[in-house]
């Protein structure tokens, strides 16, 4: 390579110095807004570095061989190592005793992830490895306050093993409308004919880790945008299309338990039963509700999708990118038929509709183009471009307002209805 990693190096450390400086004299401090954008390019020039100094050979293979760290964390939080240690110390034997492994699937496995920094490799008496958490590995415990344990588990299973089949999946002709949806990698993967959804419903342990896995992950990727939009200015009752278990409430209530607002997520009824018995356990201020409806946006008619009609707000957050155009296209004016019966009682407001969604941006991170991967491998989904949201929007009915970018992954697209078309 022409460039040497001496100016990378000079330029990732000037950066880090603008964006995380503690001088309270700066003349122009930055908004913590402004601050966020900063650690993608600190991010990107770690990488540009990393590769400057490995060369194209070594580079490639490091990233080539990148999944078998996956496998190895995955292979260490599906066992539960750092439940199992708590604050303790223990032998490879020991651990490897206690979880019914092989001592040397274990060895091999944590030797990948110490390298990372997770866990601490101790001397023992015995001559043996022992191992100790440590502030990385303690986000592997289920207990932990922002564990990732679950989100661990379902991307190095769930996701590593449909990814796996990519290219198989790549290969398969594209079916024609008459025939249903375009087989994805999961289905290869894990041999089942029907959606990822209904293979949840089924399987429902695993739906379950995935509903929990979003949640963390939202945690890590999303927990800003509580704060980055002004959700206290949407006017209730709000319905929440394609909810899930309710992340997003969750997310706000966390963070700004003073609003008052009303939700109704809407889902599959399977999902509405899940999202009922988590928020039995959560403590909720009568000033924010929550109620649910069961329903399909994919029904083939309005009246069969039971999406609640004539509200003044609708929100659809990460749900568009599992889908193929034509079918957000069905899903955006079935939404578009419920808004257009919306009365606003003699007032001035218009009924808005909130996209909340990863778009693909030139500053996109490394964590969302490898997640496109996965859900590409997962519904045959991908993340688009605001000019591919803004153009589905228009092809549905809808006038794109504004877009707002936050401190998440999530960007908003403000849309209301267009009135030139009847409902």
């Amino acid at each position: 390579m022409d460039q040497t990693p001496v100016p990378i190096a000079e330029q990732l450390l000037e950066l880090i110095r603008q964006t995380y400086t503690t001088d309270d004299t700066t003349a122009n401090p930055l908004s913590p807004l402004e601050a966020h954008e900063p650690r993608h390019q600190i991010e990107d020039l770690c990488g540009q570095l990393l590769r400057t100094v490995l060369g194209p050979l070594g580079y490639t293979t490091l990233l080539a061989e990148s999944c078998q760290e996956s496998s190895a964390l995955g292979f260490v939080t599906q066992l539960g190592i750092a439940d199992l240690l708590g604050n303790q110390t223990m032998t490879v034997q020991e651990i490897s005793d206690i979880v019914g492994v092989k001592a040397k699937y274990l060895k091999v496995a944590m030797s990948c992830v110490t390298k990372h920094g997770y866990f601490d490799e101790v001397d023992a008496t015995s001559g043996l490895p022992a191992y100790r958490n440590n502030d990385l590995s303690s986000i592997l415990k289920e207990g932990h306050p922002t564990s990732l344990k679950e989100a661990v588990c379902f991307m190095c299973d769930d996701g590593y093993k449909a990814s796996s089949q990519i290219l198989s999946a790549s290969k398969i002709a594209v079916p024609d409308k008459s025939q249903g949806r375009e087989v994805p990698a999961i289905n290869l993967a894990f041999g089942f004919q029907d959606s990822v959804f209904g293979w949840y419903t089924r399987e429902a342990w695993r739906g379950k880790r995935m509903g929990n896995a979003m949640q963390q992950l939202h945690r890590v990727v999303n927990e800003n945008s509580a704060f980055d939009y002004d959700w206290s200015s949407l006017v209730s009752p709000i319905v929440d299309v394609g909810g899930g278990i309710g992340s997003l409430e969750m997310i706000l209530l966390r963070n700004r338990p003073q609003d008052h607002a009303q939700f109704i997520i809407f889902d599959l009824a399977e999902t509405i039963e899940n999202a009922k018995e988590v928020w039995k356990e959560l403590q909720v201020p009568k000033h924010f509700s929550v109620t649910f409806q069961p329903g399909d946006f994919m029904a083939s008619t309005y009246e069969c999708t039971a999406i609640p009609l004539g509200k003044a707000t609708y929100i659809i957050r990460h749900v568009l990118h599992n889908w193929s155009d034509e079918e957000v296209l069905h899903i955006l004016k079935q939404v578009r038929h419920a808004m257009s019966l919306y009365v606003a009682d003699g007032s001035a407001v218009q009924p808005k509709l909130i996209l909340c969604e990863t778009l693909l941006l030139p500053t996109s991170n490394r964590f969302v183009r490898a997640a496109s991967m996965q859900i590409l491998s997962m519904s045959n989904g991908w993340t688009r471009t605001e000019a591919d949201m803004v153009r589905l929007l228009e092809a549905a009915g809808f006038v794109a307002i504004k877009t707002h970018r936050m401190r998440a992954d999530d960007s908003i697209v403000e849309a209301t209805l267009r009135r030139d078309l009847g409902s």
